[in-house]
């Protein structure tokens, strides 16, 4: 088959990219072409890029539309289309020459449950989001420009998709699947994985003390870090010296004060922790990852009264779980499906999860446990396990 990818949207998805590119590669009578940003190309080289696949690079300057003109002319067996963002105009245009388009749904929510009550539960909290500046009217303008403009575009091409093409839908989760099942959604959907397993060697066995790692943007906008830096002060004297904390992410620039002054004050209580001044990743993300001993998922998870991560959108967080095999914490409110039952620990607010901390940093068999039950539940998502979900067979 001949495969198109586009992800020009969304530099952060590129582990999205990566697994449908190294899936699909495992056969080697397929040829795959990505449409995709600079960044994105990087990682994607520096990971392994297959040798029956090749990039079409948006450059900073670029028009997108020239370069979605420049696939139409080029005759796919499939496309994905991964994220789209704000560039509806442009794809809304798009006619690729195709009979089959996988659409990758994000936010359910956006796509198919887009109401006025949605608009308005999804602007109050970001009115109130200390991480959008207060700019109140920046936000608002969005908020109208997404219902009177955006939203009508996105019927209209998710109409044109399904009565031109055959339309097949893409979520990363049962939990995604099931909400689309709610809305009465028609179209075929496949559950694939927003990141595979690579076999990620895992460089953790030497730890003295329990490594803890928080992959993501440290904002407390989205994660809930002051809840949990404030529980770890308060249990200083007993975990301390028998855990470090990696904050794999950057501090916003808006928010670098007080969360700097917050990760100050648990580094001052006696903990290790290490965070970054600038975006992570590739091969150091993936080195950091491989060298802790379980991820902590800190998110808050209702955005807001109509995204919830599990159900309308998911989080990276699991399948950083996948990529590297290890286990990992979260809220027990976390819609996930029961294949990660036996290599995750569930907590029901932040004085729990230090419990569950203290429990597991003095007993190495338990932690051994988790990061084997870790480790089998990974090669399910290898390449060449995954392909039977992308061709039906």
């Amino acid at each position: 088959m001949l495969i198109g990818i586009f992800e020009v949207s969304e530099p952060n998805h590129y582990s999205a990219v990566n697994g449908l590119v190294k899936t699909y590669a495992s056969n080697p009578d397929n040829e795959i072409i990505v449409y995709t940003l600079p960044s994105i190309e990087k990682a994607l080289v520096e990971n392994g890029l297959p040798e029956n696949c090749k990039l079409v690079i948006l450059a900073e300057n670029q028009s997108l539309k020239k370069l979605l003109d420049s696939a139409e002319k080029i005759a796919f067996d499939r496309i994905h289309i991964c994220t789209i963002f704000d560039n509806y105009l442009e794809f809304g245009k798009f006619k690729p020459q195709t009979k089959d388009i996988y659409f990758h749904v994000h936010q359910i929510e956006e796509w198919y449950n887009d109401d006025f009550s949605r608009a308005i539960n999804t602007l109050i909290p970001s009115l109130k989001n200390k991480d959008q500046n207060r700019q109140y009217s920046r936000i608002i303008a969005r908020a109208v420009r997404d219902y009177l403009v955006y939203r009508p575009i996105r019927q209209k091409m998710l109409d044109n998709f399904d009565r031109n093409y055959n339309l097949q839908l893409i979520v990363h989760s049962e939990g995604q699947k099931e909400a689309l099942e709610e809305y009465s959604c028609k179209s075929p959907i496949t559950i694939f994985p927003f990141a595979i397993y690579e076999g990620m060697e895992d460089s953790s066995q030497d730890n003295k003390v329990l490594r803890i790692c928080i992959p993501g943007v440290i904002t407390q906008a989205k994660r809930d870090y002051l809840s949990f830096f404030a529980v770890l002060e308060e249990n200083a004297a007993i975990l301390s010296d028998r855990i470090d904390l990696y904050l794999l992410g950057y501090v916003t620039d808006r928010e670098k004060d007080e969360m700097g002054a917050a990760i100050e004050k648990l580094i001052n209580s006696g903990y290790q922790v290490c965070y970054h001044d600038t975006f992570v990743y590739g091969e150091e993300f993936d080195r950091a990852i491989a060298n802790c001993d379980i991820l902590l998922n800190n998110q808050f998870i209702s955005k807001n009264s109509t995204e919830v991560y599990g159900k309308t959108k998911e989080s990276g967080m699991i399948f950083n779980m996948l990529r590297a095999a290890k286990p990992g914490f979260l809220p027990k409110e976390y819609n996930v499906s029961e294949e990660f039952y036996e290599c995750t620990l569930f907590f029901d607010s932040y004085e729990h999860l230090v419990e569950l901390i203290k429990d597991l940093a003095k007993d190495p068999q338990q932690l051994s446990q988790l990061k084997s039950s870790a480790q089998k539940l990974s090669k399910s998502y290898l390449p060449n396990n995954l392909y039977p979900r992308l061709v039906g067979k």
